[in-house]
């Protein structure tokens, strides 16, 4: 994704592919990688959120949190603090 808004998501390596496979069936909302870095003892997992979706994917992560495991999530670059 060119110009891709990079998201770090706070999960487990087994939510992360149930989390993958809803991103995946909203054509052109985001791609969820394996990258991922272990942060004061948790993992975050990379996302490469399309420009000009970024509301559509943190409304979606809101209403996955009802069903997975999900922590912070934290654009890159705007420092450590969670967005939601």
């Amino acid at each position: 994704m060119n110009d891709a808004i990079v998201y770090w998501i706070e999960t487990t390596e087994e939510e992360v592919h149930f989390i993958d496979a809803i991103v995946s069936a909203y054509d052109g909302l985001a791609n969820v990688r394996r990258v991922f870095r272990v942060e004061e003892g948790a993992t975050v997992f990379k996302v490469f959120v399309a420009p000009g979706m970024e509301d559509e994917f943190l409304e979606l992560i809101e209403r996955l949190r009802r069903a997975a495991k999900i922590g912070r999530v934290v654009r890159e670059g705007t420092g450590d603090g969670p967005t939601t």
